[in-house]
């Protein structure tokens, strides 16, 4: 019989989705993520993510390598200059076509997304820069994708400016007293 304590410092563990196992050669390619766009996907037959593809791809061609009918979780390195500084940046992207995809695999996708992040930046110590979600290729231009690893950031920040009070004099007196203090005592 099992019992369990519960106190102050008790955790109540919650479900963050589902946690399929990562395919072997899956982990291996993300551990080798130098110049290459990684292209993973969930076998439903199997429930396991496994690498799609790790073909060599440039920013120009990133939007072909989406596709149009099926979802698909990428991992794509970023090389870009920011600030005179050359950077690359891991970018994850989360495409999902909308309802040309089966309810399941929709679910499925949406559902095990977080698992794998969390194995891949917790376990795998990879530094995430940005998470996307998208519809389409079509969405992943150059400035969309500069956009939103270096979002601008706005110089004055407007703060709440409390109206001014009524000029002059602030009206006449009110007191507002209530029915046993207005009558007067009889003799």
């Amino acid at each position: 019989q099992v019992q369990a304590d519960v106190g102050v410092d008790t955790k109540h563990q919650t479900l963050q989705g589902v946690a399929f196992p990562i395919a072997k050669e899956a982990i291996q390619a993300l551990e080798k993520l130098k110049n290459k766009k990684l292209n993973y996907q969930i076998d439903m037959k199997n429930e396991t993510i496994i690498l799609a593809n790790t073909l060599h791809t440039e920013l120009k061609d990133l939007p072909n390598r989406i596709p149009k009918d099926a979802a698909r979780y990428h991992f794509f390195l970023y090389k870009h200059a920011h600030e005179g500084d050359y950077l690359e940046s891991i970018v994850f992207i989360y495409s999902m076509p909308g309802y040309t995809c089966s309810i399941r695999e929709r679910m499925l996708y949406s559902s095990c997304k977080s698992p794998l992040l969390e194995i891949v930046e917790r376990q795998l110590w990879m530094q995430i820069i940005r998470k996307i979600e998208i519809d389409n290729g079509d969405e992943l231009t150059a400035d969309f994708l500069y956009e939103e690893v270096h979002p601008k950031q706005h110089a004055h920040k407007q703060s709440f400016a409390k109206p001014k009070g009524p000029a002059g004099k602030r009206g006449i007196r009110r007191l507002i007293r209530g029915p046993a203090e207005t009558e007067t005592p009889s003799d």
